[in-house]
């Protein structure tokens, strides 16, 4: 009896010794390199003992995340004299690279495991120029056999080239955007163009997908897609500053890591890294133009014609008439205003119409600018316009030149005095008074007066009419009043319009989205909710901009998360130019987002 308790005693403590388990002591831990090279990705890992119910990364500020967090999980049971040891690690890892040189501070990490926090250290990362540091051969530098794919600096650029740099005021420059390649761009995002201020800028071209073509950069070959192309007109002298243009490029990399599985032997191992690229800061230099500028300089610079011609070479007294001139030639057409011209004091002259036929090219705009002066000649007679001159600054020649027309005779004839105007050119013939109509010829006969007839003042259907009359007058001019008010109500009637507007827009790229037509679905969505934006807001289409939209909003009362939600809309609609579908479920949440903004906004 005495052995058989003995040997269930020792069954127990032997059962107890294979299920005691030694608690794992829970820590945040990091390892990361003490130094590194400017062009070198490396990783930093942190390492939790337990299990963790959430992980707060660090604010990684000096260095650009190429990946991560990435997260696995190691455990391990053992069993020492009966003593079962389970451990449990879950690490983070973040695969970084250097923006520039200098020693840099990565803030500390932590994560909370059980109901309690624990923190990392913090680390400091020396960043030296060229060369791989002597530390990532080994620990935690990813070259050699774990070396983690990289963007090399000269894989993907962001170029900006101006055709001059050095220039007067007003003189046309042309900057062209490019995205150049050595690599596999699957997509790009967060697309920001530059800012032109001092400039009068314009859109020359603005491809909606991205054609690569080889050219030379640099003494190396690229595959190059043009992005954008402005032409600028400098409206200030001094230095201006183009600020930088900036966008992230998805690229699809092969990773030269060591096998982890016998099916890495077999596939390629692909990995989608990220990459932050911009331009550089441009800068040009703004002459002022030569001092002695003739009168008739407008501020015409390039190289221009003049052709002057009248409508009608003659008419009669009280008839309309314009006189046309003709700028044309390339340069600054855009910004060039309408010649001064002197009228006969008999001639009544009224406000220039203007139309234009410019096209603009990498040369510059070129074309022609057509003002037209309508006028109406008050008396008979022959009379002569004088000549009229327009000077301009040619760049080539480095000097001001005057063209001068001939000058245009016209001959009037007597026109009937009671006739009414005619006038052309959209002119109201109606708000033209003649002057023969100022005085009409009294009769002084009293043979055509009836005296058998007289007219009773004091009756009472006289007053009657009398009343009728003013209460007449009175209601049509308070109908008048109030038409004039709601047509000079431009700002209020634009603003209610906005929502109905934008709703029909939206209306349009519901039917692309039902058609499942990526491109024209996303164009139509950023057309409408810039246009709703342009009326709302009350700002010109081509003033829009983050800052402008951002700053209305606030001011409006709208929220930090309203305005962040609009700009991830607009910057899908900007995305979708250059990315391949994202199929009609991403179709289907941005044009519901872009409903609850507008909605918001509206309330």
């Amino acid at each position: 009896m005495k052995l058989k308790a003995i040997k269930l005693w020792m069954v127990i403590s032997l059962l107890c010794g294979f299920t005691s388990v030694k608690g794992q002591q829970h820590g945040l831990t990091v390892d990361a390199p003490a130094v590194v090279a400017l062009d070198e990705a490396f990783r930093v890992v942190y390492t939790a003992s337990g299990k963790t119910k959430e992980f707060n990364p660090p604010q990684i500020s000096d260095f650009q995340v190429l990946a991560g967090p990435t997260t696995s999980t190691m455990s391990s049971t053992n069993i020492i004299n009966g003593k079962r040891t389970h451990t449990y690690q879950e690490s983070f890892t973040y695969i970084l690279l250097a923006k520039g040189e200098g020693k840099f501070t990565i803030p500390a990490a932590s994560v909370n495991i059980d109901g309690d926090t624990y923190t990392s250290k913090s680390v400091t990362i020396e960043v030296v120029k060229g060369g791989q540091s002597a530390e990532s051969s080994s620990g935690n530098g990813v070259n050699g056999r774990d070396r983690y794919p990289t963007i090399g600096e000269k894989d993907i650029i962001l170029s900006m080239t101006l055709s001059k740099d050095n220039v007067v005021k007003g003189e046309p420059v042309i900057a062209t955007l490019k995205l150049l390649t050595r690599t596999n761009i699957s997509g790009v995002e967060d697309i920001k163009f530059p800012s032109f201020n001092g400039f009068w800028s314009q859109e020359i071209e603005a491809p909606n997908n991205l054609e690569f073509v080889r050219e030379t950069y640099n003494g190396e070959i690229y595959s190059a897609a043009l992005l954008r192309k402005y032409m600028l007109l400098p409206q200030q002298t001094g230095e201006l500053s183009i600020e930088p243009a900036e966008m992230i490029c998805a690229v699809q990399v092969r990773s030269s890591a060591p096998s982890r599985s016998i099916f890495d032997d077999f596939f390629d191992n692909y990995q989608t890294l990220k990459k932050r690229i911009h331009t550089p800061k441009l800068k040009v230099t703004v002459r002022p133009l030569p001092s002695g500028a003739p009168a008739s300089f407008t501020g015409g610079v390039g190289n221009y014609k003049l052709d002057v011609k009248l409508s009608r070479d003659s008419l009669s007294a009280h008839e309309a008439a314009s006189l046309i001139v003709t700028v044309s030639g390339t340069g600054n057409l855009n910004l060039i205003e309408a010649p001064k011209v002197n009228f006969p004091p008999d001639f009544e002259v009224y406000d220039v119409k203007r139309s234009e036929n410019i096209s603009t090219t990498a040369s510059g705009s070129s074309g022609s600018k057509r003002f037209e002066y309508p006028f109406i000649p008050r008396s008979s007679g022959t009379f002569e316009i004088e000549p009229i001159e327009f000077s301009y600054y040619n760049v080539n020649a480095n000097k001001y030149m005057t063209i001068k027309s001939e000058p245009q005779s016209i001959g009037v004839a007597r026109g009937a005095e009671s006739a009414a105007p005619v006038i052309s050119s959209g002119i109201n013939k109606q708000s033209v008074k003649s002057l023969g109509d100022d005085i009409r010829y009294i009769e002084t006969s009293a043979e055509h007066l009836d005296k058998g007839r007289t007219f009773a003042i004091a009756s009472a259907g006289f007053w009657c009419g009398m009343g009728a009359v003013v209460c007449g007058f009175l209601a049509a001019a308070y109908i008048l009043e109030r038409s004039i008010a709601r047509r000079q109500d431009v700002v209020g009637r634009r603003n209610r319009r906005a929502k109905k507007v934008a709703k029909a827009r939206l209306k349009r790229g519901e039917e692309f989205l039902r058609q499942e037509l990526y491109t024209a679905f996303y164009e139509e969505l950023h057309k409408a909710i810039l246009g709703y934006l342009s009326d709302k807001l009350m700002v010109p289409a081509g003033e829009l901009n983050r800052d402008v939209i951002r700053e209305k909003l606030l001011a409006r009362g709208c929220t930090e998360e309203l305005i962040a939600a609009l700009e991830g809309v607009i910057d899908a609609c900007e995305y979708a130019r250059y990315a391949p579908s994202s199929g009609a479920s991403a179709m289907e949440s941005h044009y519901q987002e872009a409903m609850r903004i507008i909605s918001e906004i509206e309330s």
